[in-house]
């Protein structure tokens, strides 16, 4: 598709103040991204949805940091949006071409609109067997599965406790776990809801699994001494799920912000605590792209709202009960 073709302005949600679900205002006549060398130019299809957007817009963490600098400060609105799936309608990269369906995972954000430039290095062409909504849905929270597996370093015979499994990043993470325990031996137990546990039988074997602690009781965790905790939740939740490890355990945590809360909870039984943040690219986009395509990663989908309801789409979110995904629909 030529420059004539394409539109001279687009339809997008901004953001002109940290804040509320209602910042986030869907407009017409918002200026079309400019593509710079090695980007190519994507006409978005759906856009993912991810507790980053709403802490993001509520002023809190790195992307915030962002938008106050590069945007707020110069008196210009921001575009949320890290998740994007689409159609390539322009190209600076040799690696992408014009009508080629890719994914990617872009903290530049931006994907809650009609078209996004994108890093090629990010980007990966979505295989036929997966749909554009799929792959809209996928791009932070698999790369962030993947990588958070690889990252908790697990040895033949350990004992994993993870929280949160039936949310965005939790339902990849626990099927990636699932498969080191068919070839690793590793011994795999969960925390969550009964709602949740009930629900997981879409994913996993839950046979397969050592065991699962209803956070919902009000008693106390037992003592499994088990070897790592994979925190997804943080804060207080993350703090309870300390008392499943031995002395000299170790704690993965996502996002990072709980560090230092986890570390001061655990001193007296000498935890390494270390938190993690993906770090996006193609190669990883393209990974969990082909283990949805091969059915060996089932991406749960919860709604899929359009763009204009952006609104609606934050609130569900934040209420911090998904199973698996939410997803806008561009066009």
């Amino acid at each position: 598709m030529s420059d004539k073709h394409l539109p001279t302005t687009q339809h997008a949600v901004q953001i002109r103040e940290f804040g509320e679900p209602e910042v986030m205002t869907y407009q017409d006549g918002v200026a079309m991204p400019a593509l710079k060398d090695n980007q190519v130019l994507i006409q978005v299809a759906y856009a993912g949805i991810n507790p980053v957007d709403y802490k993001t817009r509520q002023g809190k963490g790195w992307g915030a940091d962002a938008i106050q600098k590069n945007n707020f400060d110069k008196g210009e609105p921001a575009i949320l949006g890290f998740d994007v799936a689409g159609t390539v309608v322009k190209s600076n990269s040799d690696k992408f071409t014009i009508g080629d369906d890719v994914a990617a995972l872009s903290f530049d954000g931006s994907c809650y609109a009609e078209y996004v430039a994108v890093d090629a290095d990010l980007l990966a062409k979505v295989p036929q067997a997966v749909t554009l909504e799929q792959a809209g849905a996928l791009p932070c929270i698999g790369q962030t599965a993947l990588q958070f597996v690889e990252f908790a370093d697990i040895k033949d015979g350990e004992h994993v406790v993870i929280n949160a499994p039936a949310g965005g990043v939790g339902h990849l993470a626990i099927q990636f776990l699932l498969k080191k325990v068919a070839s690793d031996t590793i011994k795999v137990t969960l925390i969550c809801s009964p709602e949740k546990y009930a629900k997981l039988d879409k994913l996993i074997d839950k046979s397969k699994l050592e065991g699962w602690i209803d956070y919902t009781k009000d008693q106390d965790f037992p003592d499994l001494q088990a070897d790592v905790l994979m925190d997804l939740v943080g804060d207080d939740a993350g703090v309870r799920a300390l008392s499943t490890l031995k002395s000299g355990g170790r704690v993965k945590v996502l996002p990072t912000i709980w560090v230092d809360k986890l570390k001061d909870a655990g001193s007296n039984k000498n935890l390494s605590v270390d938190g993690y943040a993906v770090k996006p690219n193609g190669e990883d986009m393209a990974k969990v792209l082909q283990d949805v395509a091969d059915g060996t990663l089932i991406l749960q989908i919860q709604q899929t709202y359009p763009l204009s309801e952006v609104v609606t789409a934050h609130r569900e979110l934040e209420k911090g009960d998904t199973f698996g995904k939410i997803v806008l629909k561009a066009s």
